[in-house]
């Protein structure tokens, strides 16, 4: 058992895992932007920390300044919660090398399923069937447009790092997909600091229609 936590979130994700810390007898360590200093998991933790400014890239994704965090309270364990860095292959492995508990799967298991890219191929070499998709990341704007030609129209982009539905567009044509492709990328790399895109066929109603007869 833990003495004394780190809760790597923030908002009602981070409010809840403090309160089954309290019910176990485990301190809680919360983290905060510039912009949370009132918020309810603050107030809630034991001890609360800011890690950065308000933007997600420079608080709750600031790796560094997290783990700078948890080693200067002394806590034993970092919870990600879900979202932010609980899909982050680098973030296990920094807390497994400075002898912290990453609660969550270990890095190897992220990097073969936290990467949405990733996933596919292993599901695919594990003979488990998958929606027709790009092989790997689609790195321009004519790769996309040639995936969309040759499995037809309406596809998704979506973001290899992805979670919370950021990063995704639907795209039902030629100019949705060129608008789409730099949004998309420009929404991932906010989001997950990682604007690596991958494409799938969108499978309609009309289509399993099609398959059934």
């Amino acid at each position: 058992m833990f003495n004394k936590i780190l809760i790597a979130n923030r908002g009602e994700i981070a409010v809840r895992i403090i309160r089954a810390c309290k019910e176990l007898g485990i301190a809680t360590v919360a983290i905060f932007s510039e912009a949370d200093r009132e918020a309810l998991h603050v107030q809630m933790a034991d001890q609360a920390i800011c890690v950065g400014k308000a933007p997600s890239k420079e608080s709750y994704l600031n790796m560094y300044n997290i783990l700078s965090a948890a080693l200067l309270t002394k806590a034993q364990a970092v919870h990600p919660g879900f979202g932010f860095l609980s899909e982050n292959t680098t973030f296990a492995a920094m807390c497994e090398e400075c002898k912290i508990k990453f609660i969550g799967p270990g890095a190897f298991a992220i990097d073969a399923m936290g990467n949405k890219s990733k996933a596919r191929e292993v599901m695919k070499s594990a003979g488990v069937p998958v929606i027709p998709g790009s092989d790997g990341t689609v790195n321009s704007v004519q790769d996309a447009l040639d995936f969309a030609d040759q499995y037809g129209y309406p596809v998704l982009l979506k973001a290899s790092a992805g979670g919370g539905g950021k990063g995704i567009r639907l795209c039902k044509d030629v100019e949705d997909l060129k608008k789409g492709y730099e949004a998309a990328k420009s929404e991932a790399r906010q989001a997950f600091s990682d604007d690596s895109i991958y494409m799938e066929k969108v499978i309609t109603m009309l289509d399993t229609l099609k398959c059934r007869l």
